[in-house]
């Protein structure tokens, strides 16, 4: 652990994160007008039930989501309010776990390398789902653990266990993240063996008793998240594990250059016959990658870049770890926190840029129109039946979308299957208040014709059928278009 008097300050590093994440949101806010097409609705469509599981993922970060939304208004803006929140907590606990073996200008170094990929920024940054609502937990378990190794307190290593489930109950693919940061903890810091497996039975035993309300969950209904993981990601070859790799070097383009860059010509740093700190960083990271791609290849499924996300906080603290300690690490936090700050001017810049042609559109693009769909749909159907909506189905992910941007915050299936929506009591949704609405959020495809023959097959012969017309704009080929939705409504049961 770091022993070495510190005498740079934390202050830049908090005002960092805090600049960080405050920038972000403020782009995001302001230019982006609609939400990830599937996962940012269906977490909240997920979370609004409050149950153990879903036909995908553990449940806590859409319970998450849920409980936010009970304190801000259901928007956009509010949505990725609680994204950067997200980031700026984990990228807290994250500095907080690097201080106990590096001084503060190197935790610096660390943070800053790390917001500089573009995971956090422009690529996905916005968007709150199972990767992203990883970081946090995944920083706080290894605080956590860092401050249990040091301390020896059973309590250090409770808390990794309530860290460590939390990151089970979002993802499964955290138990490749546990095994990635003990591998590295006992390679790099060779903490004494029996107080470590002491201290992991107990962590263990934590996770284990929180988490066994979601397995008995999954064990009721067949293991839902593992079927979909193989579903979704059928096995692809070792092309598709190639193309992984390469797109999480490309996520981290920005702040390879940044690191690289601040390395030209940097003062040598004062002696120091202190010992080389243990290259933590380098080993999560290293075992991580090696560990995903070994876990695909032994499930038989292909890894996907974006699964990174989480290993890929670790890149600033392994970029530390690669630094020759000849540099004066304090010139490289000046120079590497200059480069932060200028990246996120530009940042602002191009998305005023970004903004200003946004504008231009003739119409808003197909992808765009999720909220007026919603609230066109509600209208209708209170229009015609002064009642409120309460189950809605339809082509994936229109009914998340009408759970999350219409007023009536209606129970969303998966589509219009009833067996993958678990979620739905089958006897409340016969009587309920239901629509669907059948079609597709990408200009000129063709309309989703099987759709309404399901929904019908569903819920029976709709009381009335309408159709919603927008006028949209698709940004690469330039054209103009009409967008078609069908509106199904049964009417409620008991009305004349």
């Amino acid at each position: 652990m770091n022993s070495r008097p510190d005498s740079f300050s934390p202050r830049p590093t908090l005002l960092y994160i805090l600049a960080f994440s405050l920038v972000w949101w403020g782009i995001f806010a302001t230019t982006r007008h609609y939400l990830d097409g599937a996962d940012m609705v269906e977490n909240y469509a997920w979370g609004m039930e409050w149950q153990w599981g879903t036909n995908k993922h553990p449940p806590l970060f859409g319970w998450i989501t849920a409980a936010w939304f009970r304190l801000f208004p259901v928007g956009d803006g509010a949505y990725y309010l609680l994204n950067q929140v997200n980031l700026a907590i984990a990228l807290g606990l994250l500095a907080l776990a690097m201080k106990r073996i590096l001084g503060w200008e190197k935790v610096l170094i660390a943070v800053v390398l790390t917001t500089l990929g573009t995971h956090f920024g422009p690529d996905s940054g916005f968007k709150y789902n199972a990767n992203t609502a990883l970081l946090p937990f995944v920083a706080g378990f290894v605080w956590s653990l860092l401050h249990a190794l040091e301390r020896g307190r059973a309590r250090w290593f409770i808390l990794a266990g309530v860290f460590a489930a939390a990151a089970l109950l979002t993802k499964y693919y955290a138990l490749v993240l546990f095994a990635a940061i003990g591998l590295a903890i006992l390679v790099t810091l060779r903490p004494p063996l029996v107080p470590l497996l002491k201290g992991t039975a107990v962590t263990g035993a934590t996770a284990l008793l929180l988490v066994s309300p979601h397995i008995v969950w999954s064990i009721h209904h067949g293991w839902p998240s593992l079927h979909y993981m193989h579903e979704a990601h059928e096995a692809g070859g070792f092309k598709a594990h190639v193309v992984a790799l390469v797109g999480a070097l490309g996520f981290s383009g920005v702040a390879l250059l940044a690191w690289g860059g601040s390395l030209v010509r940097l003062p040598a740093g004062p002696a120091d016959q202190a010992p080389r700190a243990p290259r933590l960083g380098l080993g999560i990271l290293g075992l991580s990658v090696a560990l995903t791609v070994l876990a695909a290849l032994v499930q038989g499924i292909s890894p996907v870049s974006s699964w990174l996300i989480p290993a890929l906080l670790f890149l600033g603290w392994a970029l530390v770890d690669l630094t020759p300690t000849r540099f004066d690490s304090e010139a490289l936090a000046r120079r590497v926190y200059g480069f932060g700050l200028v990246y996120l001017v530009v940042a602002v810049v191009a998305a005023a840029f970004w903004e200003r042609q946004d504008q231009a559109y003739p119409a808003q693009p197909a992808y765009a129109l999720p909220q007026r769909i919603a609230e066109d749909v509600t209208r209708l159907y209170r229009d015609a039946y002064a009642r409120p909506i309460e189950y809605a189905a339809g082509t994936f992910p229109l009914p998340y979308i009408l759970s999350f941007y219409s007023p009536d915050h209606p129970h969303g299936l998966y589509g219009v299957d009833l067996a993958e929506s678990p979620w739905i009591d089958a006897g409340a949704l016969r009587s309920g208040n239901k629509v669907a609405v059948c079609g597709t959020l990408r200009f000129a495809e063709a309309d989703d014709l099987a759709c309404p023959a399901e929904a019908r097959a569903l819920f029976g012969v709709p009381d009335q059928t309408r159709q919603l017309v927008y006028r949209v704009y698709d940004p690469k080929t330039r054209q103009l278009g009409q967008q078609r939705y069908a509106v199904l409504m049964w009417k409620p049961r008991g009305s004349h």
